[in-house]
């Protein structure tokens, strides 16, 4: 009997021809082995329906049959993180034992100015991407402008049982790891947090938690795993039915309010003004909302004003989100994942988006002036 785990599932092609009679509609079922081997099993649909087998799951093959393995849930022990920017220092530092994937030259550089975070200096365990060994959990926290090259230094670092937790903005960055990785991550958002970071010092008040589930809201062995461990490590863990819905809610957020502060050079106190910023960051999250019907996730129509009313009395006037902070310490911006993500999914539904159109235009023409030295 052979333990591996579901990478994919997708239905079998019949073409123009018909299924002969009695026969069953079958899938291609992609598994991986302890030992890290890959095999496409040909399932009747109807056995993997009756036991509840998706992406994801242990199973057992016994030559002839996929099974369902029961209880399976393994405890996360060990873990690694790569990024330590504001969210992998906020999240990472409370990981016993995470190891920090980064380069020779920043292992370097990080260990000749260690991270300090409220004050107090902050010691990890740097990795190389060449020293690798599979871990349970893969915390995934850089940004998304090198997030191609992350893809490529986790290599080593993911075993068959891996699971990976990608806590960058925007709505892309499972699916990408994905195309690479099939099978190991749990979709993912990180809030909450009001952190700001300049250089390798990070000051925060609310640390954030981070919320995550299955792409199709189930509540598998893996997720309770994860809830597990983050409670455990004394991170604020949110398991989520309807992780995809919290993930576009934090897409409108940032669409609007991170990328008003950048092309408008304003701290949160500005942008809850009425003026140009305010209405143009309002646009802004309307579209996302519009888009979000259209792509079959339905944001409610006053989500923007919903979460204006709740959450502006808590912003410190002089905060800013990430994006400004990367405007004003000349850093590439994460525009591509807002308003670039948004332009592109309108585009196919023929849906215009003024307001993105101009965050877009005038984030690139910020970028564009940066000081190269």
């Amino acid at each position: 009997m052979e333990r591996c785990r579901v990478l994919r599932i997708e239905e079998q092609m019949y073409g123009c021809e018909e299924l002969p009679e009695g026969a069953e509609v079958c899938c291609d079922v992609t598994v991986e082995a302890a030992d890290g081997t890959r095999k496409t099993l040909s399932c009747p649909d109807a056995a993997l329906i009756r036991q509840g087998i998706g992406e994801g799951d242990r199973v057992l093959w016994d030559g002839m049959e996929l099974k369902k393995e029961r209880n399976s849930m393994k405890k996360i022990e060990t873990s690694a993180l790569i990024g330590l920017g504001a969210l992998g220092i906020l999240f990472g530092r409370k990981m016993p034992g995470v190891k920090v994937i980064a380069d020779a030259g920043r292992i370097a550089r990080y260990s000749a100015q260690p991270v300090v975070c409220n004050g107090e200096e902050c010691h990890f365990d740097y990795v190389t991407p060449e020293q690798g060994q599979p871990v349970d959990l893969l915390l995934v926290a850089v940004k998304a402008t090198v997030l191609e090259q992350a893809i490529r230094d986790m290599k080593k670092f993911i075993g068959p049982d891996t699971i990976i937790l990608s806590v960058l903005n925007g709505i892309t960055s499972e699916e990408d790891i994905e195309d690479v990785y099939p099978g190991h991550c749990l979709w993912s958002v990180a809030i909450g947090m009001d952190a700001t970071r300049v250089g390798r010092s990070l000051t925060f008040g609310a640390p954030g938690r981070i919320q995550f589930g299955e792409k199709n809201g189930e509540m598998t062995d893996r997720v309770r795993a994860v809830d597990e461990y983050l409670t455990a490590c004394g991170i604020a863990s949110e398991p989520c039915s309807d992780i995809l819905f919290k993930q576009w809610s934090k897409l409108m957020v940032n669409d609007g309010l991170n990328q008003a502060a950048a092309a408008f050079d304003l701290p949160y106190g500005g942008l809850t003004k009425p003026g140009p910023a305010y209405d143009k960051m309002l646009e802004a999250m309307q579209e996302v909302i519009d888009l979000s019907v259209l792509e079959g996730v339905n944001l409610p129509a006053d989500n923007h004003k919903a979460f204006l009313e709740s959450m502006a009395p808590t912003f410190k006037p002089d905060g800013m989100p990430s994006m400004r902070q990367d405007v004003l310490a000349q850093r590439p911006t994460e525009v591509e994942e807002f308003a670039g993500v948004v332009r592109r999914l309108a585009k196919k539904h023929g849906m215009p988006t003024p307001a993105n159109d101009f965050f877009y235009e005038k984030i690139r023409e910020i970028e564009a002036g940066y000081h190269k030295e």
